[in-house]
């Protein structure tokens, strides 16, 4: 499993466990790898509600958003990026790996507290604190990549997006859930979180620009629901 990750920091090699050919080294603590090297701001909310984000946050709030049950998008969107190398950004609590076939299973947060109870939950599933916009993976590693409900959260999404094709296998799949200027719920949303919203075309053609392909779309309410391939 060591070939498949490389130091976020200068993209040298791991040569053991946690440690790269030029000397960084990182932490393994309570199942979690801390490949975080510098401080990175949490999201309050998120952190308030990670006890009762999956059974209860999450469904309630996707429901009422946008009419469909969070565990029939997670179960499309693991089926999708099934295979044998699966990473999982924003993972949370990792409920896609309920739904996903994997050998690799990787779960990527920002946030220890959410990981901890992926660990609890979910020992099978690797966890990983990292950025998305310096992925500790080498380059197309991954069979499938989801990354739900957190795109529109992030300040640069081309960089985020960069990682996440460059991490790809080409022919891999990647699924995303989005907030994108649907409806009034959105836009209220989008003011209650303190973030630009962008219609979903927004997204296609970041995609397009890129590299992905076969790039497909549904309007969930307030959520757009992205699934493309690596060309």
């Amino acid at each position: 499993m060591l070939n498949l990750f490389k130091c976020p920091i200068d993209g040298s090699k791991l040569i053991e466990k946690w440690k790269c050919e030029r000397g960084h080294s990182f932490v393994e603590m309570e199942g979690i790898i801390n490949f975080v090297y510098s401080d990175v701001k949490l999201n309050d909310i998120l952190e308030r509600v990670s006890g009762i984000y999956e059974n209860i946050w999450a469904p309630l709030g996707l429901f009422v958003s946008s009419g469909h049950r969070y565990s029939e998008i997670m179960n499309n969107a693991g089926k999708f990026v099934s295979g044998d190398t699966v990473i999982d950004i924003g993972t949370g609590t990792g409920k896609l790996f309920d739904y996903t076939i994997c050998n690799y299973c990787f779960g990527v947060d920002i946030s220890s507290k959410f990981l901890r109870i992926l660990k609890k939950k979910r020992p099978k599933v690797v966890a990983l604190r990292a950025d998305v916009n310096k992925l500790p993976f080498n380059d197309e590693v991954a069979n499938g990549v989801s990354a739900m409900f957190m795109l529109h959260l992030l300040p640069s999404k081309v960089t985020a997006l960069r990682e996440i094709y460059r991490v790809l296998k080409p022919k891999g799949k990647f699924v995303a859930s989005i907030l994108t200027r649907n409806n009034t719920v959105s836009s209220i949303l989008a003011s209650w979180w303190k973030i630009d919203l962008h219609q979903v075309e927004y997204y296609v053609q970041l995609f397009n620009e890129i590299g992905f392909s076969n790039i497909n779309y549904v309007r969930l309410g307030a959520w757009s629901y992205i699934t493309c391939t690596k060309t």
